[in-house]
């Protein structure tokens, strides 16, 4: 009986070696993203940088194996994305999937991942239901936001906009995800929705939709869609000459407000998950991103590089890339760089930061070629992130 007892805590101990273990002496992280769509530009080639950034602040090695960065363009089509994470982890040794940047492709990326044991560092992807009923704590975290998060963002600039909305709405899940979560974030500050439009991804023309938003006599237009579906809508608005006051759900991107001038985006308020500090670190990281890339990065872009560079701090100190592992060691290292400060990663997977809510500057008050925006507050994350008890996470008690 002794020798059983003997051999059965061996058999325990190996376990938990083989588990402790770098798999195939590499930690390989696949961006997989928008590289030639709408969100390209605030995802994309932008997020690989980040990544690479993130392993080069480790020499691009960890415990004595490489660090290896692959990318790969989902085309916002969940059955390729599926297709590409399936053959990453099956064939390639990729241990980890970050960005995806559209909801609908992460979803699927997530099934495969679940599967697989392999881990998905969501940051651009924002449905709330990452960390409610789709939660995955042991394969996944959600990183930069969500649409509960911005709502209630949203939701505490009600006193400074109005008490009357109206949705400009992308016709997909993330639109329709946003849209409820903002309204029901409105009706708990006492505004009201008074209408909403949905328009196709890509749309080459806003001129409809931006009328039936003027002709409901709102105070404030919602603009929830992005990339360059954002920017042509408040284009339009502006050549309509549109009254309301404007809230942008997808302009959070430097490249987006040059394109789209100060003289047309001043006064556009949106709730960014990047609270940006004024300090030497933050200047440098963005001065060196500028070097690579020829403009300041976006949150998401920003996010990604976070998760990366946690997730490699969590396969550092587990010497492992064991999903549940790696990021059970994620829930115990705080955040701390320049995308979140003082950041918590909870047992649903998400990670909670402050965010602020921002209003694009007018060419008068900009100082230099970036200097876009201004604070109008930061907010706690506890205050905007919907409670783990709320979620439905069917994983957490």
């Amino acid at each position: 009986m002794r020798c059983l007892g003997f051999a059965a805590a061996a058999v325990v101990l190996l376990a938990g070696t083989a588990q402790a273990e770098i798999a195939n002496g590499k930690v390989k992280i696949g961006v997989l993203t928008d590289m030639s769509g709408v969100y390209e530009a605030g995802a994309g080639a932008g997020a690989v940088e980040m990544a690479k950034m993130a392993a080069e602040e480790f020499g691009n090695k960890i415990n004595g194996v490489p660090i290896e960065i692959v990318a790969a363009d989902h085309q916002n089509k969940p059955d390729v994305g599926a297709t590409i994470a399936a053959r990453w982890f099956d064939l390639e040794g990729v241990n980890a999937v970050t960005d995806l940047v559209n909801s609908a492709v992460a979803f699927a990326v997530l099934e495969v991942a679940k599967q697989k044991n392999k881990t998905v560092l969501l940051t651009s992807a924002g449905s709330a239901d990452f960390t409610g009923k789709a939660c995955a704590p042991d394969n996944s975290v959600h990183w930069v936001y969500d649409t509960y998060e911005l709502g209630f963002g949203i939701g505490k600039a009600v006193p400074q906009l109005g008490k009357t909305w109206f949705f400009l709405t992308a016709d997909y899940s993330f639109g329709y995800a946003m849209e409820q979560g903002v309204s029901a974030a409105l009706a708990k500050n006492g505004a009201t929705v008074v209408g909403s439009v949905h328009h196709p991804l890509s749309a080459s023309d806003f001129s409809s939709f931006i009328l039936q938003a003027q002709a409901s006599k709102a105070e404030v237009i919602a603009v929830n869609n992005g990339g360059e579906d954002a920017a042509n809508a408040i284009k339009t608005a502006r050549e309509f000459g549109l009254t309301a006051k404007l809230v942008g759900f997808g302009v959070d991107l430097p490249s987006t407000i040059k394109a789209m001038t100060l003289q047309t985006a001043q006064g556009v308020m949106y709730v960014t998950p990047w609270v940006q500090k004024d300090d030497d670190e933050t200047k440098a990281f963005i001065a060196k991103f500028i070097a690579h890339r020829g403009v300041p990065p976006g949150s998401f872009q920003a996010g990604t590089y976070s998760a990366v560079r946690s997730y490699l701090k969590a396969v550092e100190a587990a010497n492992s890339t064991d999903s549940k592992t790696v990021i059970a060691k994620m829930r115990e290292l705080p955040v701390n760089d320049v995308f979140a400060h003082g950041g918590k990663l909870r047992p649903d997977g998400r990670m909670v930061h402050d965010v602020a809510l921002v209003q694009i500057k007018s060419p008068a008050e900009s100082k230099s070629e970036w200097d876009q925006v201004k604070t109008v507050s930061v907010i706690p994350g506890d205050e905007v992130f919907r409670p783990m008890s709320e979620g439905g996470c069917p994983f957490v008690k």
